[in-house]
C-alpha cells in the first residue's frame, strides 16, 4: 500500500468517488463496450470501469462511433471516459463536454501503443515529452470539477523510463490517480510486466493512488502485485476477457469467502446475455461486432475449434441461437487456456468500432 493512499482493505477513493472495490476494468479498444461492462458489473466486484478509447475531436463532432463508445446505463456506474488526442484544446473541450453531460470521470490515455495513435501525437507518444504531457493534463484539470486520471505505460522504451518522473509531476498538479501498464510502448503486449518499475512509480508519489495494470489472470496474481509494487488498486483488461468472473473471485477473497467458479450454465448464459445486450444497442450489426470475441469465448467455454470459427463468422440472430445450442452440447470438450486473441489483441482502436 502506498503511503497516504485513501483505501480500505476492499474499497478505494479517487477524488470524491468512493469505489466499492480496488479492482478496475481496464479499457481494451474494441472490447470493453457497454454490453461487456454491464455483464461484468452484474457478476460483481468491479470498482470502476473505463470506456474504450475515444478520440476527443470525434466526440466533439458527436460522430456515431464516438457516441456509441460513451453510451452508458444505470448499471454502468461508476464510469470514466478515456480520451485521447495530441491536441490540448480538443482534450479540454471534450472533458468539458463530458462534464456538462453528467459523466463522472475523465481518463487521459498516454498508454496506447498503436502506431496511428502515436503518429498523431496521442497515446504513449505523450510520454516522450513529460513537460508537455503534464501541461496538457493541467489544462484539463483546470476546466472540470470531475476527477481527471491518466493511463500510462512505463515509457516509450527501456532507454526512456518516464513513468516515475511523470507520476510525480502529475500528482503535483492534482491528478486524481494514474494507472500504469507495466510495459513500454516498444514492448506492446509482449514480454512480462516489469513490477519493479511499477513499484518505482508508486514510490515517486505520496498520496495519489497508483493503479497497476498488466498480466493479472488470477487472485494470486492480483495479491502478489499488491505485495510487489505497493499499488493502491489493480486494473484488469485481458485477464477479464479470459475470466469474466475474476472480479467476483477477488471480491469474494477479500470478504473472506472462498472464490467460486462459474458453472457451465453460468458461462453459456454469460455468452447469451452479452450478445443480447449488444443487440439492444447495435441491432443486427451486433453480429459483426461480436465476432471479435470468438477466440476469447472459445477458451472460456472450451468449445471445439469449428464452433469458435462459427462464432467468428455468424450473420444473424437465428444463427447465433443455433450456435448457442451447440455450445451447450459441446461445452468443455476442448482444453486450452491460450486463445488466439491473446496473441494479437488489443493493439489499439479497431476498424469495426
Amino acid at each position: 500500500m502506498q503511503p497516504g493512499s485513501q483505501q480500505s482493505a476492499i474499497g478505494l477513493q479517487i477524488g470524491p468517488r468512493q469505489l466499492a472495490t480496488r479492482y478496475f476494468l481496464a479499457p481494451l479498444a474494441g472490447y470493453t463496450h457497454l454490453a461487456f461492462r454491464t455483464m461484468l458489473r452484474r457478476l460483481g466486484g468491479v470498482g470502476l470501469a473505463t470506456t474504450d478509447l475515444v478520440q476527443a475531436r470525434m466526440l466533439l463532432s458527436q460522430t456515431r462511433k464516438s457516441l456509441e463508445l460513451i453510451a452508458t446505463n444505470r448499471e454502468d456506474r461508476p464510469l470514466s471516459v478515456q480520451l485521447f488526442s495530441g491536441h490540448v484544446n480538443d482534450l479540454v473541450e471534450a472533458a468539458k463536454w463530458l462534464q456538462d453531460r453528467n459523466y463522472s470521470g475523465v481518463d487521459i490515455n498516454m498508454g496506447c501503443p498503436m502506431a496511428r495513435i502515436n503518429g498523431a501525437g496521442g497515446g504513449a507518444r505523450l510520454m516522450c515529452d513529460t513537460q508537455a504531457a503534464v501541461e496538457m493534463v493541467a489544462r484539463v484539470i483546470d476546466v472540470v470539477d470531475i476527477p481527471v486520471t491518466v493511463k500510462m505505460r512505463l515509457g516509450w522504451d527501456d532507454d526512456h523510463p518516464a513513468a516515475p518522473q511523470l507520476a510525480e509531476a502529475l500528482e503535483n498538479i492534482g491528478t486524481a490517480a494514474i494507472t500504469v501498464h507495466g510495459r513500454t510502448r516498444q514492448q506492446g503486449f509482449r514480454g512480462g510486466v516489469n513490477r519493479k518499475a511499477i513499484r518505482e512509480t508508486v514510490q515517486a508519489t505520496c498520496k495519489m493512488p497508483v493503479i497497476a495494470n498488466g498480466d493479472i489472470r488470477t487472485v494470486e496474481d492480483a495479491h502478489s502485485m499488491f505485495a510487489d509494487t505497493g499499488c493502491a488498486g489493480i486494473a484488469i483488461g485481458r485477464g477479464a476477457m479470459l475470466d469474466p468472473w475474476i472480479f467476483r473471485r477477488l471480491q469474494q477473497f477479500e470478504q473472506g469467502r472462498p472464490p467460486t467458479d462459474p458453472t457451465p450454465e453460468e458461462q453459456v448464459s454469460f455468452l447469451e446475455d452479452h450478445f443480447r445486450l449488444m443487440a439492444k444497442q447495435h441491432a443486427e450489426y451486433s453480429c459483426v461486432i461480436f465476432r471479435k470475441f470468438a477466440a476469447w469465448y472459445g477458451v472460456v467455454l472450451g468449445i471445439p475449434e469449428y464452433l469458435e470459427d462459427r462464432l467468428r463468422r455468424f450473420e444473424s440472430y437465428d444463427e447465433f441461437d443455433e450456435i448457442v445450442r451447440l455450445v451447450q452440447k459441446h461445452h468443455g470438450e476442448r482444453q486450452s487456456r491460450v486463445p488466439t486473441a491473446l496473441i494479437k489483441v488489443p493493439n489499439g482502436p479497431v476498424s469495426h468500432w
